[in-house]
């Protein structure tokens, strides 16, 4: 077993862990894991302070920051170049509750930090922005500083000997609580890992992407210093913004082996650089989601029937370049009928994403796109299910997909929609009669509109041709809609509908044509 270079122990005041967050010392990575406790959790956390009570250990290790601006609870910090800052490897809810807080109490805009101490009951409440709290309620961030809190005394006069009393204790305990916290000064990972992996062993285990990301990003100094962050890159296209989860498992794709792996103490040796590695993916997600949009048609993550088809196409591109002639068709092949068969087992198991991983670590980017299409049952006989309308189900992205292929266009102004920005805001299919019965719950009562936007059946019903036609109504169910026959108009879309989408996925997914090389290229002569 190793050797592990013992971590100094030392005690922390609240007071402590607020001169040094406020000067830019401590380090609280917002990509680590963000804020997530409630007012009731901070509120807990004060009254464990006051009673004396345990509230667990800090991890810091020590080394080197860049000059930058932080945002630690209600807090904006200009923070300075630092050779020897502390990075918040656990505690992080702790401090940003403690220092948010004893600073902000009664200014924050979240109420949350608005904590307050009840001098009549000696309970810790949160205070709304805009309650005016009872005058017997001092803030927090009051009981931090000696002369603001002699200040507010003489301002409240009135106040009986036991409530100052009470005030004064408040005070003394939490301005002297003494915080263990354990300082690693070694620029070698490996004891950091270790503790923290044992520190993250009991208690509310962190998610894989939230330990990956404090494992390994916390001192990158980068514009791309997170995965939250790398998360983000997709979106600036029009992709949307990845989830922590899906972006760690396009980095653990990039780098090779299990992209389902949780251990990360080994994934980076000392000569590997972590911010390299993000903006190596970052490149890579930036073509893979060109190449999802272009040739695949999906505009954004949202109508992505399955993400698992994400990394995979990073590993590609890391292996055989950007897809392009022949291995593009036969990707773009892949992942529409990975789609398909996903609906008909109603899930893709972690196996097959597994399989499919591995099958691109071939030599030739047409043999991995062909290994990858191997993996996938074919569907030939597929028909559009029109009854899945919300996007929990892969099948109404399908769905959607096939109503895009028509580019609906505004039936207000008769532009064709920016789709992008419809899916940034959620799904884009809205109801256009309020019908009961099975139809008006389809894909026949759903179209493609912005939010808050709801035309009437009438302006449907009178729009010029093109509109109509953009949103599959055709001339004789622009009729029923004039006359009001929803039955008849829902029937007759429901049919354009199921016939347009059952042709888009087909014509994307290419059932029954040659997978292997192209024919063209075997029949070429060797020169």
């Amino acid at each position: 077993m190793p050797s592990l270079e013992r971590p100094r122990v030392e005690y922390r005041t609240p007071e402590d862990l607020v001169r040094d967050v406020t000067a830019g010392l401590v380090r609280i990575p917002p990509f680590q894991r963000s804020f997530k406790w409630e007012g009731s959790d901070i509120v807990r956390l004060f009254d464990s302070l006051l009673r004396g009570f345990p509230i667990g250990n800090l991890l810091l290790w020590q080394r080197p920051a860049p000059a930058q601006r932080l945002q630690v609870g209600p807090l904006d910090i200009e923070a300075p170049e630092v050779t020897a800052a502390l990075w918040v490897v656990d505690g992080q809810q702790r401090i940003v509750s403690i220092v948010g807080a004893l600073t902000m109490a009664d200014q924050a805009v979240d109420p949350r930090f608005r904590i307050h101490l009840d001098l009549d009951t000696g309970e810790f409440h949160t205070a709304g922005t805009r309650q005016r709290p009872p005058r017997t309620w001092v803030p927090v961030s009051f009981l931090l500083d000696t002369a603001v809190l002699l200040r507010w005394m003489r301002d409240n006069s009135w106040l009986s000997e036991s409530q100052l009393a009470l005030a004064d204790q408040a005070a003394k305990a939490i301005r002297e609580y003494q915080i263990p916290t354990y300082v690693v000064h070694s620029a070698d990972e490996h004891a950091l890992l270790e503790i923290f992996t044992r520190m993250n062993s009991t208690g509310k285990r962190l998610t894989k992407s939230e330990v990956f990301q404090a494992l390994h990003a916390g001192a990158v100094g980068d514009e791309l210093s997170s995965l939250h962050e790398l998360g983000q890159v997709p979106a600036v296209l029009g992709f949307g913004a990845l989830d922590d989860r899906l972006t760690l498992r396009c980095v653990l794709a990039y780098r090779g082996g299990d992209i389902f792996r949780e251990d990360f103490r080994q994934e980076f040796g000392p000569r590997d650089d972590p911010g390299e590695t993000l903006r190596e993916v970052a490149a890579r997600l930036r073509e893979a989601v060109e190449f999802l949009r272009g040739t695949c048609g999906i505009p954004h993550i949202r109508l992505l029937p399955y993400s698992h088809v994400l990394p995979i196409l990073v590993r590609f591109i890391r292996l055989h370049g950007v897809p392009a002639g022949r291995p593009a068709t036969l990707l773009r092949r892949w992942v529409w009928r990975s789609a398909v068969a996903g609906t008909r087992a109603r899930a893709v198991s972690v196996a097959d994403i597994r399989s499919q991983v591995e099958a691109v670590g071939t030599s030739t980017a047409q043999a991995a796109a062909t290994n990858l299409l191997r993996q996938v049952q074919q569907f030939p006989d597929f028909v559009a299910e029109l009854d899945k309308v919300h996007f929990n189900h892969a099948m109404a992205k399908l769905n959607t997909l096939g109503l895009l292929s028509a580019e609906p266009r505004d039936p207000f102004r008769g532009e064709i929609l920016d789709v992008s920005r419809l899916l940034d805001q959620g799904s884009p299919l809205r109801p256009l009669l309020a019908v009961s019965g099975h139809a008006g719950g389809t894909i026949a009562n759903r179209f493609v509109l912005p939010p808050g936007e709801r035309p009437s059946p009438q302006l449907l019903a009178s729009a010029e041709p093109a509109v109509a036609a953009s949103h599959l109504i055709d001339e004789q169910a622009q009729e029923r809609l004039a006359r009001e026959d929803w039955p008849a108009f829902l029937e007759l879309r429901g049919r354009s509908c199921e016939r347009t989408i059952t042709e888009h996925v087909n014509r994307m997914a290419e059932w029954g044509a040659r997978d292997g090389r192209a024919m063209a290229d075997i029949l070429r002569p060797v020169a």
